[in-house]
């Protein structure tokens, strides 16, 4: 989101029949191992622990699965120390978390080179199956110490019938701002098929710069000043895994993940950044390159660094149901600009490939759905709305984008041109199976995008948002140091979905997460809320649930999502 230096204080299985079979023997088990062994990882009788940051895997496919753990090879290798010897490990994936049934095994070896961090991709695994894995030391002084066990499940087959999806939305987790309820709360629902991370993992942001209601630090940020180099960013993302809510979310369920700008620095374009001063802060290509290079090691992705050709914009497909589209807003945008800026229409947030990449994915897929993982919110906040034909002599008087005053233009907002024209594509083409799924805003949102917000009708639209809050990170109530549930900050979100009357939900001061099933009749998303983040075991709640259903828009529900995976409707 974005911030200015004043506001910164085996078996092939459906989903439900592997719920019932594995969840309770194989989620428990996981959630279980990860709360004890994270939290205090068993020692060897030297006293020192190997797998201190947990395990993790990601980007499923039908037939594989990355799978990430990172080696403390030495007591004194602390992420970023640059103090790890070269250590093998071994691997094993198996249908069972007592890996009785062991289908798929190797062997990988940690390496200061990459901070320790492992990962391998798991390979000739049946299609849409759970499995259970582990990594072990095979040599030197901590040989036999073996990992908490994770829990990952591979992609449906192309084409295959698939009942219902289960996607976690995550985004905006500030180590200082609060704890990580919403990952406990993955973990032990037991009903999550994959993670959708959509950015701002870690922050890099100094101590107290960017902290929580008050300017309260509730737990602070390692190493303490602003994060620049490579060390430094491997040192942070060290901090954040070592929290056993973060852990024990990882080794519930595959994550798909795309970064945002604070795995770099705030406000983040092509050449450079708002939190970025070369002065004293040096190139910032190189700084660029190092936080990317940080994120590679430390999250279950795949892709290579930008220096060896690499990208992080990708799908992956889950069978007849759905492909999810992942983009990547930061590496290729034009700079942050104001007002009437944004609708220059040599302003691109995706550039030109990436734009030829998805424009080709939602006007070709066959699949019902076309998710699109996406970190900057898409649909237009506008204060208020103005018609172009109408409001053209408002705009050259005043400066005012064309079609209102944007609420920021670090989203889409500031970069009107290139989001008509990929909206006006799929309306062009009669697509309307495509659902972006976002974060970053620190806020939590449901939007129909219309071509000109001004005109918007019912049903009148090109594609559906569901935009999720954030984990811990600021929003309204922090900023402007209100109380909890403030009747100003309700206020806002019904004058915002009041004038902007294609956002059908506005809540602007609560943290959590989304839990959303994908089914071939309709898209249903659950806001979940946590009580006071500022509490390690404070509970959550639904807040609200909401579908989407082809050329229906979207609309609310009465009922939450099941978490024992059994849709009401």
């Amino acid at each position: 989101m974005s911030t200015t230096a004043s506001s910164r204080t085996g078996t092939n299985l459906t989903r439900r029949t592997m719920l019932k079979a594995s969840c309770a023997a194989g989620a428990g088990v996981v959630a279980t191992q990860l709360g004890q062994a994270q939290a205090q990882p068993a020692p060897t009788p030297a006293g020192h622990a190997v797998f201190q940051h947990g395990v993790a895997s990601g980007d499923p496919y039908p037939r594989s699965v990355i799978l990430w753990t990172r080696a403390t090879t030495t007591p004194n290798d602390a992420p970023g120390a640059g103090a790890g010897v070269a250590t093998p490990l071994a691997w094993q994936l198996s249908r069972d978390p007592e890996f009785r049934h062991i289908v798929a095994s190797g062997q990988a070896l940690a390496q200061p080179e990459s901070d320790g961090c492992i990962k391998v991709e798991a390979q000739g695994l049946e299609p849409h199956t759970s499995y259970y894995y582990r990594f072990t030391v095979t040599g030197g002084a901590y040989a036999g110490q073996t990992s908490p066990t994770g829990r990952t499940q591979t992609a449906p087959s192309p084409g295959a019938k698939v009942d219902s999806y289960r996607i976690a939305l995550l985004s905006c987790s500030n180590w200082e701002a609060g704890f990580f309820q919403p990952y406990r709360d993955l973990a032990t629902r037991g009903d999550i098929d994959i993670a959708l991370h959509v950015g701002d993992y870690i922050y890099e942001y100094p101590t107290g710069e960017y902290a929580a209601k008050g300017g309260r630090v509730i737990r602070q940020h390692h190493p303490l000043h602003e994060i620049v180099t490579l060390s430094d960013y491997r040192a942070r993302y060290g901090q954040y895994r070592t929290d056993p809510d973060l852990q024990a979310a990882h080794a519930a369920c595959p994550w798909v993940v795309t970064w945002d700008d604070h795995e770099i620095a705030n406000d983040a374009w092509d050449t450079g950044a708002e939190n970025h001063d070369p002065a004293t802060e040096g190139d910032y290509l190189s700084r660029r390159d190092a936080a990317m290079q940080a994120y590679l090691e430390w999250l279950p992705i795949r892709a290579l660094p930008f220096a060896n050709g690499g990208r992080i914009y990708r799908t992956l497909g889950f069978g007849e149901l759905f492909e999810l589209n992942m983009l990547d807003l930061r590496s290729y945008r034009s700079e942050y600009v104001e007002k009437a800026a944004a609708d220059n229409p040599d302003r691109t947030m995706l550039g030109s490939e990436q734009y030829s990449w998805l424009a080709g994915k939602l006007t070709s897929g066959n699949t019902t759905w076309q998710l699109v993982g996406n970190s900057v919110m898409i649909s237009p906040i506008l204060l208020p709305p103005l018609d172009p034909a109408i409001a053209r002599g408002i705009t050259e008087l005043t400066g005012l984008a064309r079609d209102g005053y944007p609420y920021t233009t670090d989203t889409w907002d500031g970069f009107t041109a290139e989001r008509w024209r990929l909206l006006n594509l799929l309306k062009s083409n009669n697509i309307n199976n495509v659902c972006f799924l976002t974060g970053d805003i620190h806020t939590s949102w449901a939007g129909e995008l219309p071509l000109v917000p001004a005109r918007y009708t019912p049903g009148d639209y090109a594609a559906v948002e569901f935009v999720g809050p954030s984990i811990t990170s600021a929003n309204i109530d922090e900023m402007y140091n209100l109380p909890d549930n403030s009747p100003l900050a309700a206020a806002a979100a019904m004058a915002l979905t009041g004038v902007n009357r294609h956002l059908k939900y506005c809540d602007l001061d609560h943290h959590g997460y989304c839990v959303l099933e994908i089914a071939p009749e309709y898209i249903h998303c659950d806001w979940l809320f946590t009580h006071n983040k500022d509490i390690p075991d404070s509970s959550m709640y639904v807040a609200k649930s909401m579908r989407t259903t082809k050329g229906h828009g979207i609309f609310p529900v009465n009922f939450a999502l099941d978490p024992a995976g059994h849709s009401p409707a």
